[in-house]
């Protein structure tokens, strides 16, 4: 995932900040809408460790909400990584999606952490549900870390 902090930079320090320190390792892709969006993220409620159904999509990492940094020019197509937020703007914490197509009214609507770069045939094939959104045994992120080379 290619990040963009000139677009959302404190979005993008939160999610570094995630991943640094492993809170996502475990984390599973709970909410898979066929051919459109893979969801993760839900450090609470969403380790693959402890699932806990009844609750998943509602948890927090700790480290509170913050506000949320639209931008008219970042275009959500394929690949493009975003904060999912609850109804309201300013509700990110910790969960995040990956749309795999284009889904142009995004635009302006989610705060945009990247793009994948890399990988997308792997995102492709995330489980998904049968009869809803959320998933059963979930696939889950086993680890996540930055290519130093990038950074």
């Amino acid at each position: 995932i290619e990040l963009y902090p000139d677009i959302s930079p404190k979005a993008v320090e939160r999610f570094k900040i995630l991943i640094e320190q492993k809170m996502y390792d475990g984390s599973a892709f709970y909410k898979v809408v066929e051919n459109t969006l893979v969801q993760a993220g839900d450090l609470e409620f969403g380790n693959i460790e402890n699932l806990n159904y009844a609750q998943i999509g509602t948890g927090k990492s700790g480290m509170g909400s913050f506000k949320s940094e639209l931008s008219d020019d970042f275009e959500f197509t394929s690949g493009s990584v975003a904060f999912a937020r609850k109804d309201k703007f300013d509700t990110e914490d910790s969960e995040f999606f990956i749309i795999l197509k284009d889904i142009p009214i995004y635009q302006g609507e989610y705060t945009p952490i990247g793009k994948v770069i890399y990988g997308m045939e792997a995102i492709s094939k995330i489980k998904s549900g049968n009869k809803s959104v959320y998933v059963l045994r979930p696939d889950y992120i086993k680890s996540f870390k930055f290519n130093l080379n990038s950074l």
